[in-house]
């Protein structure tokens, strides 16, 4: 009886769906999200915009994992020399979107996949807020997936997860800002990967689901586990606590040379360093250390995709076999470190999660069933897997035209959805900008994060977007 109740439920979305949208429930049909395919190069060649997009195999995960309270958004911002005018911002958000078209689209909810549609209204630009990155109210904002904020002389961009990674977001920044910089100083702006020239037309390729054109037949995902959590009070939904740090980088750099790492594996040697000290204060059951940290796979593979192209590898400490100290930890993350962010270790996860949505079973699926299991499956082998991230934009380099009028950069994920925090890290000039934020009202991670530098004779500057 059940059975027939729940196929006569499906039987009347199905004919609603196809009744309300018929292309809706025809192009959902079709295989998931893929690689634009022969018609749309050309289409696009020929400057035409396509009136709609398939997400791409990082974004599925986004909408059904989306909530009040967790929003899957990153923020990227400058801060310039000037205030900053609105008018001419606004002029020059309208010529970067017509050079990254891919930030013009609306989400939509299909019967069986979700997928983008082209919007035709203007974004607004809003003004900064001290708690950035809540959930976008689709209404309000006009249906777009990202906010443009601004205040004083600072240009922010916050991004939904699903329309681009963090490189697609600096290169939309940077193209906006630079285009900012040209209509109001007039000063002649030399473009490149990550500066756009507004007057070009736009590249195919910056369309492309890079997942599936550079995936191959072997696919892995590794085994992952449960990992500790710093125990903390969870603040309300609207409140993101952010913490940066700014860091000489010069200093960074020789203290790390002298550990014989690179910089990503010295801060996460730092981090779990710091929740070891948290986990052994509270004497909590010895759950693994484990740091999320994200891995840019463009440096494999030639592509110039301004979605989603990123994968990620779990690095850590197993507290239960005794305690680290610093030189062990940096030791063990650097190791992993080398054998894991490997083309073919990566190739291969990106492999698995392509197949997985390309299954003919998943892909019959409906979307409000497609919901609840890949929720669940995001939070089983997600935040649950690690205790927190770090995600490091790497040195930002531009132009000296730019670089003369943008004092600073940040870098800043959203509110987490399971593990109390998140880090991002990004260099600019000579400094880097390590910022944490968290859902959580305890410190203590910050405070033994920063503590552990300065006892490295590694100088910071600490600032906060709350008082206390």
């Amino acid at each position: 009886m059940k059975k027939r109740f729940l196929w006569t439920i499906f039987g009347f979305s199905v004919m609603i769906k196809a009744v309300r949208k018929p292309m809706t429930l025809f192009r959902l049909f079709e295989k998931p999200p893929t690689y634009i395919r022969e018609s749309e190069m050309e289409a696009l060649s020929k400057n035409q915009i396509p009136s709609w997009l398939k997400l791409d195999h990082a974004a599925i995960i986004y909408p059904p994992t989306t909530s009040r309270r967790i929003a899957a958004m990153f923020r990227l911002s400058v801060s310039l020399d000037h205030t900053v005018d609105k008018d001419i911002l606004k002029a020059a958000l309208q010529n970067t979107l017509r050079r990254i078209p891919s930030f013009g689209y609306r989400l939509r909810q299909g019967l069986f996949w979700w997928y983008f549609t082209r919007l035709d209204a203007e974004p607004e630009i809003k003004d900064d807020a001290n708690n950035p990155m809540l959930r976008i109210d689709e209404k309000r904002n006009r249906y777009y997936l990202f906010r443009l904020r601004c205040y004083e002389n600072r240009i922010a961009l916050e991004v939904y997860h699903a329309l681009a990674d963090g490189t697609g977001g600096l290169t939309f920044l940077m193209t906006l800002t630079a285009e900012y910089l040209r209509l109001k100083c007039n000063d002649p702006i030399e473009y490149s990967d990550i500066v756009l020239n507004p007057s070009d037309a736009p590249d195919p390729e910056e369309y492309e689901d890079s997942y599936i054109r550079f995936s191959r037949k072997a696919g892995a995902m590794e085994q992952s586990t449960r990992a500790y959590h710093v125990p903390g009070a969870e603040e309300d939904p609207h409140i993101l606590n952010l913490i940066t740090g700014k860091i000489p980088l010069d200093e960074l750099k020789s203290t790390a040379k002298a550990y014989n790492c690179h910089i990503t594996s010295f801060l996460c040697a730092v981090m779990i360093d710091a929740i070891q000290q948290i986990q052994e204060e509270n004497a909590q059951k010895k759950h693994p250390i484990i740091i999320s940290v994200p891995v840019n796979l463009r440096q494999f593979y030639p592509t110039k995709t301004l979605r989603n192209f990123s994968s990620y590898l779990f690095v850590g400490i197993d507290p239960k076999l005794g305690h680290y100290s610093f030189d062990e930890i940096v030791s063990q993350v650097s190791g992993q470190m080398s054998l894991l962010a490997t083309e073919k270790r990566m190739n291969a996860k990106m492999t698995a999660n392509v197949q997985m949505t390309n299954n003919i079973f998943f892909r019959a699926i409906p979307t409000f069933i497609k919901k609840p299991i890949l929720s669940v499956g995001e939070l089983l082998m997600g935040d649950r897997c690690c205790s927190n991230s770090l995600s490091n934009l790497g040195y930002v380099s531009l132009p000296d035209t730019l670089e003369k009028h943008i004092d600073r950069l940040n870098f800043m994920l959203g509110r987490p959805r399971a593990k109390p925090g998140s880090t991002t890290c990004v260099g600019y000039g000579n400094n880097l900008y390590i910022t944490f934020s968290r859902k959580i009202k305890e410190t203590d991670t910050e405070k033994y994060f920063f503590q552990k530098l300065v006892q490295l004779n590694i100088p910071v500057e600490i600032e906060s977007n709350h008082r206390s």
